[in-house]
C-alpha cells in the first residue's frame, strides 16, 4: 500500500489530485505498488465536490495513517508548510513540494532531514513550474560545470511585459489585466517586485554551483517603473524587455540578480512571451541549454509535482547529499563587469534633439546609440551606451545630466 496525501487543496494541490485520480491505476501497474490518493487536507470545505472522498480538515488523520508513504505539500507561505515538511520527514515519509518559499528558506535543512530518515525531499515544481529544470541539472547536466544561469522565471511579470508591448499599455493597466485573467494576485508584490524570481534563481544557483545561495542576498529590482515607451525604444533597437533572473559562478563568488534588462532579439529569451518561462543554462561541455515551457498554472505545475512522485516510486535517482547542504556561497556584486546601459531621460522643449545626441556622444562615446524621442511624448528621449563599468556609467550619466539639464528617469542593463 502506497498512499499519498496532499496538504493544500488549492490550485496546484487540486491539479495534483486530478492527475493522481486519473493515473493511480496506471502508476500502480507500472511500479507494482498499490498507489492511491488517500487524503486532501484543506481548511476549505470540499464536501459536495469531486474531492470529497479524499477531503479532511484534520491533519492528525493524515499523520496517524501508517500507510501514507508520501506527503505532497502545496500550501503557500513558509512556517506552516515548513512544519508539515519537517513532521512528514521525521516520521519517515517522503515529501514533495511546489513551495518555493520553503525550498529557498529551509531547503537544505529539509534535505538533511530527509537523508537522516532515509526518505526523499523533492521540489522540481518550486523553480520552473511545469519546466523540467532541477532534475536535468542533477542528472542530465551533471557532468558539466555550470557557470551561468539566466532565465525568465516569473510568468506573471512576463505576461505583464508582453501585454504592455503588444497592446501599448501602461504597467498599471497591464497589471489589472493580469489580475483579471488570474495571473496576478490581489497583492502582486512578490511577482512584480521580483521576490518570486529571486527565490527561484537562488534555488537553481544553489543546485548548479553546489553552494547555498541565500535568496535574501539576491539583488532584486522589479518592473513597476517600466513604461510603454521603454518597450517602444527597445524594439526600435532590436531588443525586448524581460525580467531576467541571472547568476554567475566566479572565482570571487556568485553574482545573483533579478532585474529588467534589454534582451537582443537574437537571444532565445527574447522570444519567450506571455506566461511562458525559460531557463538558459551555460555548461562547460554543453554550452547553452534552454528549458522552456509554462512556468505556472494548475496542471503544468502539478505535472512537475507528479514527476517527483514518480521519481520516488522508481527509487532510481537517489543521490548523495548536494554540495549546497554544507557549503555557503559568497554572493558578490561584480563591480568590474562592463555592460551596456539603456537610459530614458526627460528633457525640456528648449533642448534640440541634435544637442541631446551630441551630448550623448560626448559623454558616452561615439559607439553610444541615440534612440531619439518617443513618438507619443517628445520630451522622453532614450539612448544605449557603449560598455562600461557601473562606476563609469554613473559618472558619465552625471556629466551628461549636468551638460543638458536632463533628468535620468530610468536605466536598465543591456544583454549584449
Amino acid at each position: 500500500m502506497f498512499k499519498i496525501a496532499i496538504l493544500g487543496g488549492g490550485v496546484v494541490g487540486s491539479g495534483v489530485a486530478d492527475i493522481l485520480i486519473d493515473k493511480s491505476k496506471a502508476l500502480s501497474e507500472r511500479f507494482h505498488k498499490d498507489v492511491s490518493l488517500a487524503y486532501i487536507l484543506d481548511i476549505r470545505d470540499m464536501t459536495g465536490t469531486k474531492y470529497e472522498p479524499y477531503y479532511t480538515n484534520d491533519k492528525e488523520v493524515v499523520f496517524s495513517d501508517d500507510d501514507v508513504k508520501l506527503i505532497v505539500v502545496t500550501i503557500g507561505g513558509l512556517d506552516l508548510a515548513a512544519d508539515f515538511c519537517r513532521r512528514a520527514l521525521k516520521s519517515g515519509r517522503h515529501v514533495v513540494t511546489s513551495n518555493k518559499e520553503v525550498v529557498a528558506a529551509v531547503g537544505r535543512e529539509l534535505t538533511l532531514l530527509a537523508d537522516e530518515n532515509n526518505v526523499r525531499f523533492l521540489y522540481e515544481a518550486s523553480s520552473g513550474g511545469g519546466i523540467p529544470i532541477i532534475r536535468p541539472l542533477n542528472l542530465c547536466l551533471a557532468s558539466n560545470d555550470i557557470y551561468e544561469i539566466n532565465g525568465i522565471l516569473n510568468g506573471t511579470t512576463n505576461y505583464i511585459l508582453t501585454c504592455m508591448y503588444q497592446d501599448r499599455l501602461s504597467f498599471d493597466v497591464a497589471l489589472k489585466n493580469a489580475q483579471a485573467a488570474g495571473y496576478a494576485e490581489a497583492n502582486p508584490s512578490a511577482d512584480v517586485d521580483g521576490y518570486d524570481a529571486a527565490r527561484k534563481i537562488a534555488i537553481l544557483s544553489s543546485i548548479s554551483y553546489g553552494k547555498f545561495v541565500d535568496y535574501n542576498d539576491v539583488k532584486c529590482t522589479g518592473i513597476r517603473d517600466v513604461i510603454y515607451d521603454d518597450h517602444e525604444f527597445a524594439a526600435s533597437a532590436g531588443y525586448a524587455i524581460k525580467l531576467i533572473a541571472g547568476s554567475r559562478n566566479t572565482d570571487k563568488g556568485v553574482t545573483c540578480t533579478v532585474e529588467p534588462k534589454l534582451v537582443p532579439k537574437s537571444n532565445m529569451l527574447a522570444s519567450v512571451n506571455s506566461v511562458y518561462n525559460a531557463v538558459l543554462v551555460k555548461g562547460s561541455y554543453t554550452g547553452d541549454t534552454l528549458m522552456y515551457g509554462q512556468g505556472a498554472g494548475k496542471l503544468p505545475t502539478a505535472s512537475a509535482v507528479v514527476g517527483d512522485i514518480i521519481d520516488i516510486l522508481t527509487d532510481a535517482n537517489k543521490q548523495a547529499l548536494p554540495g549546497f547542504v554544507h557549503n555557503n556561497a559568497v554572493v558578490i556584486e561584480d563591480t568590474e563587469a562592463c555592460d551596456k546601459y539603456y537610459v530614458r531621460i526627460n528633457v525640456s522643449y528648449d533642448n534640440e534633439s541634435d544637442d541631446i545626441k551630441d551630448a550623448v556622444i560626448k559623454c558616452f562615446g561615439d559607439k553610444a546609440l541615440f534612440l531619439g524621442a518617443s513618438l507619443s511624448n517628445h520630451s522622453i528621449v532614450a539612448f544605449i551606451t557603449e560598455k562600461c563599468t557601473a562606476a563609469d556609467f554613473t559618472a558619465k550619466l552625471d556629466a551628461f545630466c549636468d551638460i543638458t539639464g536632463a533628468k535620468a528617469e530610468y536605466k536598465l542593463k543591456v544583454i549584449d
